[in-house]
């Protein structure tokens, strides 16, 4: 400490950890070859041979010319040496999968990237967690990982991920991010400047259910409003877009190719990865030519040579881990729908994403990346991957109260009070009002309508 006529400075230093998340680029090129689908992909590939002379295409040659171009100093098992197979070639199964049917690529991503980085450019955090939440946008919009789980992953509280998420709420197109239509519809509302009680956000906020059903007279007897007061709202809420994202959606006259084809073969089903439409890769011969013979060449060749080389490697890693990962998807969701691929069933058993990150032993993001924009053909139709998943089963007392409902007496329902009671005295935290938003997340009656229906 230092003393002075002006008073006194006093200097100190503290060490403090700090975990931050980086990705490498290694990773950034990994996760958007993940999330690629094959149109993308082939897209992603011209451009890279195009810009990058490390690497090109095998051309067919005879068997015995190709045979050098095999050597074991620049196998893919030195690139990526897990995957079931190692050489990246198309299969021919997949030949004659070039374009199945849908939709294209929607420019919400495009949109939302443009956005959030108008928005948050001032704080790496938020934009590090904006970013975190469009990746988990699916095709309409909504976010199906709640706020804590994002928190944990990026551990951050789960207070900054609601502010960062409002914040995007919202921006262009207002409502997206939101965990359901209710509250994309009362978003929309609030921008437009209603209050909270107001007849239309009390319709939603309150009694939702009867809204969907379009039940005037139940509604106006529950808040205690009048016919004209609720069929103004309706024909207002009517107004609203539902699903934030879908006017985003480009319908394409070109075809969308299966990411993931189930097949039989030998009498039973089995996965393939779509590869047909990429060519077989390889490392070019006159950059490896100029890192094996460096002083022919000037050190800017060389450095060149090592750069585009490694790209070219971190490129091929890529398309390796993404087979890999499609692969090992399209197995578990064989295993979990073997019935319904096989036409014994027409019912799909949805997974979650973390269900399906546990037993791949990969992170949900990760899943969500590897299931987005992607196709998967069987012989009972073609799917989008998505729709083997379950929305919203993250939270674990979406089970509790799917097991407390099933268990009820169907002569007296329990009603939302009741199961919130239940649920305190088994130690869950949890108010009426929750109890009612979890219940329609899941598409569950109340109790009246589940008394009525037996």
């Amino acid at each position: 400490m230092r003393s002075s006529s002006f008073g006194s400075q006093r200097l100190d230093t503290t060490l403090r950890q700090e975990l931050t998340l980086r990705l490498t680029p290694e990773m950034r090129l990994r996760l958007d070859i993940l999330q690629a689908n094959m149109l993308l992909l082939e897209e992603m590939l011209e451009l890279e041979l195009q810009q990058n002379p490390a690497l090109d295409v095998i051309e067919e040659e005879p068997e015995e010319e190709t045979k050098p171009e095999t050597s074991e100093e620049f196998s893919v098992d030195e690139f990526y040496p897990n995957v079931p197979q190692t050489d990246y070639s198309p299969r021919e199964e997949t030949d004659d999968y070039n374009c199945s049917v849908t939709t294209d690529r929607s420019t919400l991503e495009e949109t939302m990237l443009r956005t959030i980085a108008r928005e948050f450019n001032s704080s790496p955090d938020d934009y590090r967690i904006a970013r975190y939440i469009l990746d988990g946008l699916d095709e309409d919009g909504f976010l199906h990982e709640d706020s804590l789980r994002i928190a944990k992953a990026l551990e951050t509280t789960e207070e900054h991920v609601e502010r960062v998420r409002n914040h995007i709420q919202y921006t262009n197109p207002v409502g997206i991010a939101s965990h359901d239509v209710r509250e994309a519809l009362v978003i929309q509302l609030r921008f437009m400047g209603y209050e909270d009680e107001s007849v239309q956000i009390r319709i939603l906020a309150e009694a939702f259910d009867s809204f969907l059903q379009r039940r005037i007279t139940s509604i106006c007897n529950t808040l205690r409003l009048s016919t004209d007061e609720v069929t103004k709202a309706f024909e207002l809420i009517a107004t609203l877009d539902p699903k934030p994202a879908r006017n985003y959606r480009e319908i394409s006259a070109s075809c969308v190719q299966p990411d993931i084809i189930i097949l039989y073969r030998y009498g039973k089903l089995e996965v393939v990865v779509n590869e047909g439409p990429l060519p077989p890769l390889k490392l070019s011969n006159k950059v490896r030519e100029i890192l094996t013979n460096p002083k022919a060449f000037s050190p800017a060749d060389v450095e060149f040579a090592k750069r585009k080389l490694e790209s070219a490697r971190m490129f091929i890693k890529g398309i390796l881990q993404r087979r890999d990962t499609l692969n090992r998807l399209g197995r578990e969701l064989l295993l979990r729908n073997y019935d319904f691929f096989s036409a014994r069933s027409n019912r799909i058993t949805p997974l979650t994403m973390k269900e399906m990150a546990s037993k791949l032993e990969l992170h949900p993001s990760t899943i969500s990346r590897a299931v987005r924009d992607k196709y998967l053909d069987s012989p009972v139709g073609i799917f989008h991957l998505r729709s083997f998943f379950a929305k919203g089963e993250q939270n674990p007392l979406y089970t509790k109260l799917k097991d407390m409902i099933a268990a009820e007496d169907k002569q007296h329902p329990l009603t939302d009070s009741e199961i919130a009671a239940r649920l305190v005295e088994a130690g869950q935290k949890i108010s009426r009002r929750t109890v009612a938003k979890y219940r329609m997340k899941l598409n569950i009656p109340d109790c009246f309508q589940r008394k009525a229906f037996g």
